[in-house]
């Protein structure tokens, strides 16, 4: 291996071995058929979580096949390789024109590119949209499952550690969680009608709730009269229908943005009450309440949630550029300015140019693209690319794994 961590020979012989015989256990008798134990597995891959998980997640960043050795796929099969993974592997940025089903996995190359940045005629990273890029490639394609829709440009997508949760905004019985890396998806239960859609705003969240090992699906109606606030959650993959979660929230709230930020077991939106007053909501998967806690300060009307490097952050996209990061979680007074600029090459890791905010990360290779508009005509996500499956992944019996690279492709036909 180059450029990395040395593994010894020994080493991968263990983990990939495929001889007769298997290996000593710890009361000197073997391990039949050259298989490990579920608790060897998890002692040894302790002992290389960085860099076992750099090795898979590359092999999915690369093109995404299936794992072929056999104990590489015990691996990535055993619990602990998923909280490993999503701990220790830096997230890829995947990108979507408005009316394709396909994403694209944003791969670069960062000497050129830091080469190219200064250049006056460079136009910034999405001149990867170019057929001539060379600092920046598109490759591979993923395709999302199909919606039972043409206009895919009404499609929604959230994500959480590496899963895609899919709706549809002219369907609300359509809604789907896959991987898009591994080309696996499960349809989830149709959401309870709504008798007067054109009266209430819609949003949406996906998370993970730590404790449970849940992966939790949320649909927030706030009708436009009188403000009420219906709650609906589905627990993927065990759940067979939509629940009502009966929540305190102030009266005076009248909208939340359309979709939300997974972090530290707890979704995030961007709530507006009736004086205009701007704070962020977070629904906390354990105690199933809603806190608030209050942004740095108004800097105008576009502004931007995400989850960044761990922390949650916020981004103004106006003149100037002002990017804070809640160093605490939930201490408001923890709100500190990373970044206030209007140069649109402000050093050597960030630059700003059109309607697009680029940072890379020279020493840990970390690379994120941030989309300063409100335009739909590309989406950007930042996730973990995965290869492990979704039975190892999501907890329940309540599912139906479907793969959209199967012969046996099924052409759902949905509500």
């Amino acid at each position: 291996m180059t450029g990395g961590t040395e593994i010894a020979p020994a080493t991968i012989e263990q983990i990939c071995s495929t001889e007769k015989g298997g290996e000593p256990g710890d009361d000197g008798t073997e391990l039949c058929d050259g298989a490990f134990k579920a608790e060897t597995i998890a002692a040894r891959w302790c002992t290389i979580p960085t860099v076992a998980s750099k090795l898979v997640s590359a092999m999915a960043a690369a093109d995404g096949r299936r794992c072929v050795c056999k104990h590489w796929n015990t691996l990535i099969s055993n619990p602990n390789f998923a909280k490993l993974l999503f701990t220790y592997t830096l997230p890829a940025v995947m990108i979507r024109r408005k009316h394709s089903i396909l994403f694209h996995l944003v791969e670069y190359d960062r000497i050129e590119w830091h080469e190219r940045r200064n250049n006056p005629l460079f136009s910034g990273v999405f001149e990867v949209l170019k057929p001539n890029s060379s600092s920046i490639k598109l490759d591979p394609k993923f395709e999302i499952p199909l919606l039972g829709t043409k206009v895919y440009a009404n499609v929604h997508v959230l994500i959480c550690n590496g899963l895609f949760y899919l709706s549809c905004s002219n369907n609300g019985d359509i809604s789907l969680v896959c991987n898009p890396i591994t080309g696996e998806f499960i349809r989830l239960p149709k959401h309870p009608r709504i008798l007067k859609s054109c009266e209430c705003e819609i949003s949406r969240g996906f998370g993970f709730h730590p404790k449970t090992n849940q992966y939790k699906v949320m649909r927030i109606l706030i009708f436009k009269h009188d403000h009420p606030m219906v709650v609906e959650m589905l627990r993927v993959g065990i759940s067979t229908t939509w629940i009502n979660v009966e929540v305190d929230y102030p009266k005076n709230l009248i909208s939340i943005s359309r979709s939300s930020v997974y972090l530290n077991g707890a979704l995030h939106w961007i709530g507006k009450d009736v004086d205009d007053n701007v704070s962020i909501w977070a629904f906390n998967f354990d105690t199933e309440r809603f806190q608030s806690f209050s942004i740095p300060s108004d800097h105008g009307p576009k502004v931007g949630i995400y989850e960044f490097s761990g922390f949650f952050c916020m981004i103004y996209f106006n003149e100037p550029i002002t990017m804070w990061m809640m160093k605490r979680y939930g201490v408001e007074e923890s709100w500190t300015p990373i970044l206030v600029s209007s140069d649109r090459n402000i050093n050597s890791s960030i630059t700003i140019f059109h309607d697009y905010l680029a940072y890379h990360n020279r020493e840990n290779k970390e690379y994120r693209i941030f989309r300063t508009d409100y335009s739909d005509n590309i989406q950007i996500l930042c996730l973990v690319p995965s290869l492990i499956p979704l039975k190892d992944i999501i907890i329940g019996d309540n599912m139906e794994v479907h793969n959209i690279y199967s012969l046996n492709y099924p052409k759902l036909k949905f509500y």
